[in-house]
């Protein structure tokens, strides 16, 4: 049995069931109380509806299985009603029972399946009509057609919304153990220099993960008021969501690997982007090459904000530039610090929607506008991306 589809049991709403058998009761007592002059409902009929209930119950129980068993039902359940719209006396309430399957196919298929199913219902809805009514039944057919599309629509739209909930939930899952392990280290650490480590980690969970958090959150409220208010957004907020959530995951996975025994000022800015290109090399294949201009100067908070500007940096290298090499160049004057970090990649237009790897370097911006300094980001499609951060160095007594 697929596990991941039989999970998604204990996610799904009660209302999205309530919805399904809905649309079966409500043309089930409207057989049972047809008014005398329509005629009697056959035994055939009754058959029919009772063939049509085995299914979905027999659907409910085996789709968690394989998702084969849902097209399969799907086309019995879509044989039994079209069979119903040609039996006497004629009734277009039958194919209220297609609404209901496009609940089906909106929660249990993919994008493209479920809408290569409810255009399948439109079909098989519009030529039962025509063969029960001839060119009257074009008259029944705009309510039911939509009524399968709204409905297989938000069918489709509240499953990714339950499935983007759960990746979440599983997300936030990570982080907790995540911090469970960094206080467990910072709680073993004996000398003087692990009290420092746990601030710096500290800091950095904040800065890395806590914005891309905060924004999956906002994205999953707009998410939930858009399935009210505007539907058709709602497929690219999950869009959005679900490249949060790989983000910050992504970004928790680097800090717990890079937990560093000593501070940027212990050890010195040079020194750290000496030992992180190293490090870069042998862990992403990107080749740092490393210039400096000038005696190393600043005090702890410029250094560490240069060396988060570095990594940042090639944090995006690696993963949006499509190159292995880049280059970064520390620039010490009397009055201030500066590095650049260069690639030769892809790069992207500067004036387009910036994406969730934005996020790292508004973190960036932020820190070192604090420090009085600035960021500045140079890019073109095809021509590569260059990051400059400029910090301000204090005079000694003023």
């Amino acid at each position: 049995m697929d596990e991941a589809r039989r999970s998604r049991t204990h996610r799904e709403s009660p209302l999205l069931w309530a919805l399904y058998f809905l649309a079966y009761v409500s043309v089930l007592v409207r057989m049972l109380l047809r008014p005398p002059n329509e005629g009697t409902t056959g035994a055939l009929a009754y058959g029919l509806m009772a063939a049509f209930l085995a299914l979905a119950i027999a659907q409910a129980i085996l789709r968690w299985h394989s998702v084969g068993w849902t097209h399969v039902f799907l086309v019995l359940q879509s044989g039994v009603v079209f069979a119903l719209l040609l039996t006497k006396p004629d009734a277009d309430y039958y194919a209220m029972l297609f609404v209901g399957l496009s609940l089906v196919a909106g929660r249990d298929l993919q994008e493209r399946p479920c809408l290569a199913w409810l255009a399948v219902f439109c079909v098989v809805l519009i030529l039962g009509l025509l063969a029960a009514y001839g060119g009257e039944g074009f008259s029944y057919m705009p309510t039911y057609i939509a009524g399968c599309l709204l409905v297989g629509l938000y069918g489709r739209v509240s499953q990714r919304a339950e499935d983007a909930r759960a990746r979440s939930d599983e997300l936030a899952k990570e982080l907790g153990e995540a911090n469970r392990r960094l206080r467990a280290y910072a709680g073993q650490a004996e000398e003087a220099a692990a009290a420092q480590e746990r601030e710096a980690l500290a800091r950095e969970l904040h800065d890395a993960a806590t914005q891309t958090v905060f924004s999956m959150n906002l994205t999953a409220e707009a998410a939930r008021m858009s399935l009210a208010e505007d539907p058709s957004r709602v497929p690219a907020l999950l869009d959005r969501l679900q490249e949060l959530s790989r983000d910050a995951l992504a970004e928790m996975r680097t800090l717990v690997r890079e937990l560093r025994p000593s501070t940027i000022a212990e050890t010195g800015l040079v020194k750290s982007l000496e030992r992180h290109a190293a490090l870069r090399e042998r862990r992403d294949s990107l080749r740092v090459s490393l210039s400096v201009d000038g005696e190393e100067r600043g005090d702890a908070p410029v250094k560490e904000a240069l060396f988060r500007t570095a990594r940042e940096a090639l944090n995006n290298v690696v993963k949006h530039a499509g190159v292995n090499e880049a280059r970064v160049a520390v620039r010490f004057t009397d009055d201030e610090a500066s590095i650049e970090i260069r690639d030769a990649g892809r790069g992207f237009d500067p004036t387009a929607e910036q994406g969730p790897e934005s996020f790292g370097l508004l973190a960036l911006r932020e820190r070192l506008e604090e420090l009085g300094g600035a960021l500045s980001v140079e890019a073109a499609p095809g021509k590569g991306v260059a990051v400059v951060a400029r910090v301000p160095i204090r005079r000694e007594g003023s």
